[in-house]
């Protein structure tokens, strides 16, 4: 599949003011759109990430009871994470080179001749493992704010390293990614000392990357993941500036991070720890800080 870029990620909240207050103050993301859709009972917001990733955000939440993402945050994948946007040169083409994988692409529009379909999707329970991708054409897309300048008193985010997706068999995963999406593995943990085994995923775009995580041995938290959610996204990483900064952020709003590890790479230092999902809006996420560029993976 001939992919562009990625545009961005989608998450549902069942709330979107503290969620957007979170996002801004927390994370450092900057607004820059507002929308609402009555018909379908959402509302929106657009927001560009800090960093060298080059890939927006967008937070939704429902206005009433029957909109369809009330069922996703009552249902076992929210609510957190929803979908990853990508940008492909031929959206038609993007339709076919699914089709030839077995993958039946499902979109929400009704499109015409006159009005063609702007937008497909893999459904995750239908080709997506647990997870929504969507795609889009490249030709029309509105013009990109950029990163927005660092917000003080925030975590200090300078790139969104890599989703995590949990599996109960990685290499069929990994095979997927490679197949439908082009993307390469660059590297593999065998650690039979953990609980889970790792693949590692470099996206053509090279603007962030996806790792594919498999228990190992029982019992296995991402094991106890699978039998919660099923086979979906387990969490998102991002890189910070300054470790110590990260960290008095998280203190300055009562959160206290966990599972926090150090060590040493190539004779470089990093630092890593998590932020629960309840503190998050429903996404499970991990943040480190390397001494040098590369280190960490």
């Amino acid at each position: 599949m001939d992919i562009e870029r990625i545009d961005r990620i989608g998450m549902v909240s069942a709330q979107l003011e503290p969620q957007v207050e979170l996002l801004e103050g927390l994370f450092g993301f900057t607004t820059t759109r507002r929308t609402r859709d009555d018909a379908l009972g959402i509302e929106r917001a657009m927001m560009s990430v800090p960093g060298m990733s080059d890939i927006d955000w967008e937070v939704s939440a429902p206005t009433r009871p029957d909109s369809y993402l009330q069922s996703f945050i009552d249902g076992p994948l929210g609510p957190g994470l929803h979908y990853v946007l990508l940008h492909v040169r031929d959206l038609s083409a993007a339709v076919d080179d699914l089709r030839s994988l077995g993958i039946e692409p499902w979109s929400e529009q009704q499109g015409t001749a006159e009005q063609p379909v702007e937008e497909i999707l893999i459904h995750p329970w239908r080709g997506g493992h647990g997870f929504q991708f969507r795609f889009r054409s490249v030709n029309g897309a509105m013009p990109r704010m950029g990163a927005p300048p660092a917000r003080e008193g925030a975590l200090g985010i300078i790139a969104i390293n890599h989703i995590s997706h949990a599996h109960g068999n990685r290499d069929e995963l990994a095979g997927w990614y490679g197949r439908v999406f082009g993307m390469q593995s660059f590297y593999r943990s065998d650690d039979p000392g953990r609980e889970f085994v790792t693949e590692v995923m470099e996206t053509s775009t090279r603007q962030m990357r996806w790792e594919v995580i498999q228990p190992l041995g029982d019992p296995s938290f991402i094991q106890s993941f699978l039998e919660r959610r099923g086979p979906t996204i387990h969490h998102i990483t991002f890189e910070v500036s300054d470790w110590e900064a990260a960290v008095a952020a998280c203190a300055a709003r009562g959160i206290r991070p966990f599972g926090e590890r150090e060590g040493v790479t190539d004779g470089a230092r990093w630092i890593e720890g998590f932020i629960h999902p309840r503190q998050t809006g429903g996404m499970l996420v991990q943040f480190f800080w390397q001494e040098r560029p590369g280190i960490w993976v």
